[in-house]
């Protein structure tokens, strides 16, 4: 009996492997045509990429968010990702379709201010991003309008309850 356990085990353990590999494979080979997509595509203008931003929310999931606000190009976000945090600034392009901002973030850690910069590429109406120097290119916005980014404030009201209790 535990020979036959044993073998049933062995037997499912490799076929997990063996289908893991193949989801490997294809994540990979996805990524690579997304890498290829986004060479051929060309820097989204300054212009572009304030229209983009501009007093709009960048969600991420629910895990946090980023606000872009055009008054004094103020930047605020909150953050759960390994403890709450929240993060306050200003955002700014310097050319060649990268976005970027310099905030201080604090946590029940401290304070610390970042520098994070995004290249933005568009071909037709898709438009890839990636982390500035050697993120992996994603389709950030797609040729149907659909990305991360959302009309309004998401993130202030959130920061507000962060501070207090920080």
């Amino acid at each position: 009996m535990n020979r036959v356990l044993g073998n049933l085990l062995g037997a499912a353990l490799a076929f997990s492997v063996f289908v893991v590999g193949q989801q490997g494979a294809a994540m990979a080979k996805a990524a690579n045509r997304i890498d290829a997509k986004a060479a051929k595509a060309v820097a989204v203008s300054d212009e572009g990429v304030y229209q983009l931003y501009k007093n709009r929310s960048w969600r991420w999931g629910n895990h946090g968010a980023a606000y872009f606000a055009v008054q004094k190009r103020q930047f605020t976000a909150w953050s759960t990702e390994g403890g709450k945090s929240y993060g306050e600034g200003l955002w700014f392009m310097p050319g060649h379709g990268k976005l970027c901002f310099r905030a201080t973030w604090h946590g029940s850690w401290g304070a610390k201010t970042s520098l994070s910069c995004f290249e933005h590429r568009q071909a037709g109406k898709v438009i890839y991003q990636r982390k500035s120097p050697s993120g992996d290119w994603y389709e950030f916005k797609d040729r149907h309008g659909k990305s991360s980014l959302r009309n309004g404030d998401y993130a202030s009201r959130k920061v507000k309850r962060f501070k207090a209790k920080l």
